[in-house]
C-alpha cells in the first residue's frame, strides 16, 4: 500500500484499472468456459435445425444467411467485454508512462526549485515515483495481454464449433440441392 500511495493518482487509477480488468477476465472466462464445455457436450445442431425448420421452403441462401445472423450474434455475445480486455492491455502502459513523465516532471521541478544546491534525494524521489508507475502499468498489461489472447482462442474455438455443425446440418438436409446449386 505504501508503494502505491508513492507512485501517485496515477497509480490509483492503475489499480482502478487493473480490478475491473480482473473482474471482466474472470467473469469472461467462467462464462466463455461454462458455454463450451454446454457447445462440446450438445453442439449447436438442435438450434441450427429449428431454425431450418421455422423458415421452411425458403432458397438456401436464404438460410445460409439467417445462419449467418444467427452464428454473428452467438460469437458478438461471446466477445462481450473482451474488448475491455484488449483495451486495458493497451492503456496500461500508457497510464504507467503517464507516470513516469510525471515523476519526471515532478523531479526535475524540484530541482529547478533549489537552485545550484541539488539535493540528489529531491532527484531520486521523482524518479522512484516515474520506476513505480511504469512497473504498475506493466503489471497490468502483461497479465491482460495473454488474459485477451486466452479468451480470443476460447471464442474461436465456439465459432469453429459453431460453423461445423452448420455445415454438417446444411448438408443433411440439403445435401442433393447444395450439390445441384453448387455446379
Amino acid at each position: 500500500m505504501e508503494l502505491l500511495a508513492k507512485s501517485g493518482f496515477v497509480g490509483y487509477i492503475i489499480l482502478i484499472l487493473s480490478i475491473i480488468t480482473l473482474g471482466v477476465f474472470l467473469e469472461r472466462v467462467f462464462s466463455l468456459n461454462r458455454f463450451y464445455r454446454k457447445v462440446k457436450r450438445h453442439g449447436f445442431k438442435p438450434e441450427i435445425r429449428k431454425i431450418i425448420e421455422s423458415v421452411g421452403t425458403q432458397s438456401i441462401e436464404v438460410i445460409e444467411n439467417l445462419l449467418s445472423i444467427k452464428g454473428s450474434m452467438i460469437i458478438a455475445d461471446c466477445e462481450k467485454g473482451v474488448s475491455f480486455v484488449r483495451l486495458a492491455s493497451s492503456i496500461a502502459p500508457l497510464l504507467g508512462l503517464l507516470g513516469t513523465v510525471i515523476g519526471m516532471i515532478e523531479a526535475f521541478h524540484n530541482v529547478a526549485g533549489s537552485g545550484y544546491n541539488v539535493n540528489p534525494a529531491q532527484l531520486a524521489n521523482g524518479i522512484w515515483t516515474a520506476l513505480l508507475t511504469t512497473a504498475e502499468g506493466l503489471c497490468v498489461a502483461i497479465p491482460a495481454y495473454f488474459g485477451y489472447f486466452y479468451l480470443t482462442n476460447l471464442i474461436e474455438k465456439i465459432e469453429l464449433a459453431l460453423k461445423e455443425d452448420m455445415e454438417e446440418v446444411l448438408i443433411e438436409v440439403y445435401g442433393d440441392r447444395i450439390q445441384k446449386e453448387k455446379r
